[in-house]
């Protein structure tokens, strides 16, 4: 299979006024639904890269994050990459043409009535946004008038959802599996007979446009913009500040990410009311404290005991499998890298409680906790945290592992007494040893690629053979990491280390 053959309705002769009435908006518009989870921002990056406005298309996504996944930030990232415009959508949405719409985290989506609804995720949904559940409400909502498009993902959510497609009039097309950085969800949707054809990116995105072609006023506008553009930062005067910042207080920001370094900068100009980066700059001339707060503000510093529960319970499982193979008197080393105010650090030692029960003692454990932010590195030696750190921990839990005093929980002894803190620079410093698990969790995902491939050798290089490692739900190992470690459970991102 390499392409099909599809009929869609011809388009006005000018494209509807926005902010319409739905009927008018939604008369000659056709949809296309993009289904992703593991390794497909990268391809949708790509295809939204060569897409271009032409008045009769309106996208919608599903991508698999958490429930507090970093939907804006995937947003936001896809905006810089496409011509089209990209919106989080919010619920009651108008459907628009040369808009993408994409579900945010901790809902799932359907189209009807010419708009875009979210609901809360049902149980017997594989994986959240549900694409079978979204694209079933397309092939429902637009029939012949809808697309489906599997992207790079693990699992099997979508093969549902294509059918409905298909069956309401549709095409489908699905990433080629060796082009995937995750093969799982186009292969099922092969292997049930729910693709019309199979496509590599390019491929896909030559598909679209050759079935909606831009307009000759919109091609010479994007290539007149292109050419015009001038090869600058998200923020010209960005790299001058991180610059000041590195003077000041000795971390280096340059691998982290434009787009994530930027909005922090934006919300901090907005609380200054300073309306110009150029201002902002002489303001951190007049006041070199202001790049003390600043750094403070790129790094990442918020976490809770448990977070992401469903996560944690799947690490617990292979923890268990992992102190099984020691004997009393051995080490069990663990290290969170981006530790902030320390409640992972601790949750670990919990588990590893929870696990040895009264053998606790008898071995010799170390979490090692790192960060570059001196103020969540006292936080996290105090062990005191306000009730709203514990939204996903066991009432048991906190029963038998903290003391409670006024407003505050008190770390208790014997776990305090396994887990040490440092100020370091992952990036930079030289990794702890022989460690068993590698916890590093919603870091990856602020950082340049080049910067990860960096990480993961690292990882590699310190854990023992057969260690975990344990990276966020909206981050992603890459190519190289793939090369260095092998999936345990794709969707809550827990892997082991190759090689001896």
């Amino acid at each position: 299979m390499t392409g099909f053959n599809y009929v869609f309705s011809p388009s006005p002769s000018s494209p509807p006024a926005r902010g319409g009435g739905s009927a008018l908006l939604t008369k000659h518009l056709h949809i296309v639904g993009i289904g992703a989870s593991a390794g497909g921002l990268e391809a949708m990056g790509e295809l939204f890269s060569k897409l271009l406005p032409c008045g009769r298309v309106a996208y919608v996504i599903a991508q698999h994050m958490a429930k507090d996944g970093h939907s804006e930030l995937v947003a936001r990232m896809l905006n810089r990459q496409s011509p089209l415009h990209v919106v989080e959508a919010t619920g009651g949405d108008l459907l628009e043409p040369d808009k993408v719409y994409l579900m945010p985290s901790g809902s799932d989506g359907e189209v009807r009535n010419g708009r875009i609804y979210l609901l809360p995720p049902s149980p017997e949904h594989l994986s959240t946004p549900s694409v079978n559940f979204l694209f079933a409400s397309i092939g429902k909502e637009y029939g012949k008038r809808s697309i489906g498009i599997i992207l790079s993902g693990a699992g099997s959510d979508g093969v549902a959802g294509c059918r409905a497609i298909k069956t309401g009039g549709g095409r489908t097309i699905v990433q080629t599996p060796q082009s995937a950085q995750y093969s799982g969800m186009p292969s099922a949707v092969i292997r049930a007979g729910a693709a019309d054809a199979e496509m590599k990116i390019a491929d896909i995105a030559r598909q679209l446009t050759g079935l909606f072609p831009p307009t000759q006023s919109v091609r010479a506008a994007v290539v007149q913009s292109a050419a015009s553009a001038p090869s600058v930062p998200l923020n010209p005067h960005l790299t001058t500040l991180l610059k000041r910042v590195f003077d000041a207080t000795g971390v280096d920001f340059t691998s982290y990410k434009e787009e994530t370094l930027q909005r922090r900068l934006d919300r901090r100009q907005a609380t200054l009311k300073i309306e110009s980066s150029q201002k902002y700059l002489r303001y951190t001339e007049q006041n070199p404290r202001e790049l003390n707060i600043l750094q403070h503000l790129f790094l990442v510093s918020l976490s809770s005991f448990f977070r992401d529960s469903g996560a944690f319970a799947v690490v617990e499982k292979y923890l268990k499998e992992l102190v099984r193979q020691k004997k009393s008197g051995d080490a069990i080393r663990i290290w969170v890298p981006g530790c902030a105010s320390g409640e992972e650090c601790y949750t670990f030692a919990i588990m590893l409680a929870e696990i040895l029960g009264g053998n606790f003692t008898n071995f010799n454990i170390s979490v090692l906790g790192s960060d570059l932010s001196p103020e969540a590195l006292a936080l996290a030696r105090d062990g005191v945290y306000p009730q709203t750190a514990f939204k996903e921990t066991d009432p048991k839990i906190l029963k038998g592992y903290f003391e409670h005093k006024g407003r505050h929980y008190y770390v208790s002894q014997s776990i305090h007494a396994v887990c040490e803190f440092t100020k370091q620079d992952v990036a930079s410093a030289k990794a702890p040893d022989n460690l068993d698990v590698i916890s590093c969790r919603n870091l990856l995902i602020y950082m340049k690629s080049n910067l990860q491939d960096q990480l993961f050798k690292k990882f590699h290089k310190a854990l023992l053979p057969n260690g975990l490692l344990f990276i966020g739900q909206s981050e992603n190992i890459g190519l190289t990491g793939t090369t260095l470690f092998t999936p345990i459970d794709h969707y809550h991102r827990l892997y082991r280390r190759r090689g001896a």
